[in-house]
């Protein structure tokens, strides 16, 4: 980050000791924003009070690399019949428990007291009802008494991974301008009501906002919503003599953020926002985040992308580092963690991972930390989107090959952040294997791949695992180190010779490991 936008904000929002402080507020250093979706307020431990809803979910994080907080106000998880719904303690007054009236206060208070960094997170279009959660019907004040400003109807509910119109039906249509100023509400109240540091407007989560096909046209009114989020935020900023921010979460490319209506090269070209969360964390390895990284820093606004830490692959902790190296090697500022308290780690309970789970964060705070810790790079996989892949950068796998002698060559791009000839002149560098997993390959298929036109050499091909897709056989290949490339790598891979020539098999999953001298 330069050391332009002092000068930048202060032209452009007077000279005024708040937007210095803006400033130098926007320049901190923030490693590891952790996003924190608030349904522990409704673990039977709250009943309690706030020490005890403290213990389950800001204490854990105390002493970890997290230096920010984005804590979910809007949303949070919303429960069903018999409890508050975290909303009405907001908009209805209602008391959370019998021991807390809202948790927002307790958690910000507790982030302060600890110097830990605090944003209140609002999920623009939460479109958990249109599926069914948290309890099979409309509940939202808005969403009752307005149906006809929904962006579907009820007819079209179902699983949100069998049509989009499933996932969205439900969803607040923004171009009326009704849905608008309710959601400038939550904004206002806010930043009037909790001494946070900032708030983050999540449109990611859900991330749809306009009936198909009208996104284009609506662009400027979704423009003069965060115009007037800017206002706002800037009022009260003014008021109490001190900065608070305004974050965004975006999905992770130009082009995808067009495509669900937002014009985000408008928002910073107006230096209407203060920091970039950039995408959902689903085709973390290869979406090619370095064209927001480019355009914030060209606006000098700090940008962080997403892992989604729930995705199944992030158990491993070698799957964290290489996805953060990807991250950093393309300039990001810092990594903004999504349902990190969800990984598929062992836990205490219900998204409370045991203190071993968080060993990991010390090594992705940073491109230094994270040399020579082994990793594992590889492809996304684009079924794990699911309904979010109108706002996601399409993954590239699973593909299914054409048999015969030989099939066609098919070509993927495998990112990898480590420089890892470096690591080898070093001495470091211990080793580096390419595996394959393919669903419906016939053991007698011979598989042909090559990475950055060196022909591999197949180490071994393992038995099959049993998954609920179906029976998968992996090939492994061995790779040197001047084999791999920092940045970018050609992987080609065919059916040299096939058994038959019907139904080639299907490449489901493409994993790059590399192993450092006392990286574990």
């Amino acid at each position: 980050m330069g050391s332009g936008l002092a000068g930048l904000i202060s032209c452009s929002r007077g000279r005024s000791p708040v937007d210095r402080e803006r400033s130098r507020a926007v320049r901190r250093q923030r490693s590891l924003i952790l996003d924190d979706d608030g349904d522990l307020v409704y673990a039977s431990q709250t009943g309690k009070g706030s020490e005890a809803f403290l213990a389950l979910r800001l204490n854990p994080i105390l002493g970890t690399a997290v230096d920010s907080l984005a804590w979910c106000i809007m949303w949070g998880i919303a429960q069903g019949p018999g409890k508050t719904r975290y909303w009405e303690t907001q908009q209805c007054g209602h008391p959370l428990n019998n021991a807390i009236q809202d948790p927002t206060p307790i958690m910000v208070n507790g982030a302060h007291q600890n110097c830990l960094e605090i944003f209140g997170s609002l999920r623009m279009n939460d479109t958990h009802d249109a599926f069914g959660m948290p309890e099979g019907k409309l509940v939202y004040l808005l969403k009752v008494r307005h149906p006809e400003w929904l962006l579907g109807n009820r007819s079209q509910k179902g699983s949100p991974f069998t049509t989009l119109g499933a996932a969205m039906w439900s969803g607040l249509n923004f171009a009326v301008s009704e849905v608008r100023e309710d959601r400038l509400w939550w904004i206002r109240h806010t930043v009037q009501n909790y001494e946070i540091d900032g708030v983050d407007l999540n449109f990611f989560r859900m991330p749809w906002y306009f009936k198909l096909g009208q996104e284009e046209a609506n662009m400027p009114l979704m423009t003069d919503l965060i115009r007037s989020a800017r206002r706002i935020v800037d009022e009260v900023s003014q008021s109490r003599q001190r900065p608070i921010l305004l974050g965004v979460r975006t999905p992770g490319t130009l082009v995808t953020c067009r495509r669900i209506g937002l014009d985000i090269e408008t928002w910073l070209k107006e230096h209407l926002v203060d920091r970039l969360l950039v995408g959902g964390g689903y085709t973390v390895f290869t979406n090619p985040v370095q064209e927001l990284v480019r355009l914030g820093h060209r606006y000098e606004v700090p940008v962080y992308p997403c892992i989604n830490c729930g995705l199944d692959i992030f158990a491993s902790d070698e799957a964290m580092r290489g996805a953060a190296s990807n991250i950093f090697s393309a300039g990001a500022d810092g990594i903004y963690l999504w349902n990190y308290q969800y990984r598929k780690v062992p836990t205490l309970a219900y998204g409370q991972p045991v203190s071993t789970a968080y060993a990991v964060l010390e090594d992705i705070r940073s491109a230094a930390g994270l040399t020579f810790r082994n990793k594992l790079f590889g492809l996304d996989y684009h079924q794990d989107v699911g309904p979010y892949a109108i706002a996601s950068s399409p993954g590239q796998l699973p593909l299914e090959l054409t048999s015969g002698h030989p099939g066609p060559r098919e070509t993927f791009r495998v990112p990898v952040g480590d420089d890892v000839v470096a690591a080898d002149c070093s001495g470091r560098f211990r080793q580096a294997s390419l595996e394959l997993q393919f669903k419906d390959l016939d053991p007698g298929d011979r598989i042909g791949a090559r990475l950055n036109q060196e022909r591999l050499e197949l180490k071994m091909s393992l038995l099959p695992n049993h998954e609920s897709s179906g029976s998968l056989r992996s090939r492994s290949y061995p790779l040197k180190a001047r084999m791999i490339q920092q940045g970018m790598n050609q992987l080609d891979v065919w059916v040299e010779q096939g058994t038959t020539n019907q139904g080639g098999p299907t490449l489901q999953q493409v994993w790059l490991r590399v192993g450092y001298a006392g990286g574990s």
